[in-house]
């Protein structure tokens, strides 16, 4: 796995979800719960370019593993980093979106700050699940790997 890619790609999706964060807000959408739904769509997107580079990378000898792997830390990378955004943004640069979005969102208790932040982490993070699953078959065509078929020696083939 290159870190330095999935790096990349953690960065960039981070950055493409906070630029559209603070468009919809800016518009007057922000306190849209249900908009945060696109951000999957930006994630899924980031996490596809990102597969399909390693995939062309490694070509004939591309495992499941490195593709999943290196999603995963993409996802976590932006998840992260979005995650401290918003935490930047709601308690800081726009308060009342914070007290906008807790009347939209059931939370039980008075952690608000805690309890919107894991929301948004978790999201974060299931997305990342998610799409990285959906993502990865189709680029895994086979379990078999050329590496694996040509150390293992079937019993069609000759000595």
């Amino acid at each position: 796995m290159n870190f330095s890619k999935t790096t990349k790609y953690g960065l960039l999706i981070a950055l493409a979800l906070i630029i559209y964060f603070v468009i919809i807000d800016f518009i007057g959408f922000g306190n849209e719960s249900w908009l945060s739904f696109f951000n999957a769509a930006i994630v899924g997107f980031g996490l596809w370019q990102l597969i399909k580079k390693v995939y062309e990378e490694k070509r004939g000898q591309f495992k499941y593993m490195e593709g999943f792997t290196a999603s995963l830390t993409a996802g976590f990378i932006a998840t992260t980093i979005f995650t401290v955004f918003m935490a930047i943004y709601l308690f800081e640069i726009h308060p009342e979106l914070a007290t906008e979005l807790k009347q939209q969102i059931t939370i039980a208790g008075e952690g608000l700050e805690v309890a919107l932040l894991l929301f948004v982490f978790l999201s974060g993070v299931a997305t990342t699940i998610v799409a990285s699953l959906v993502i990865l078959p189709i680029y895994k065509q086979s379990w078999n790997t050329k590496e694996i078929r040509s150390k293992q020696k079937p019993l069609n083939q000759q000595a």
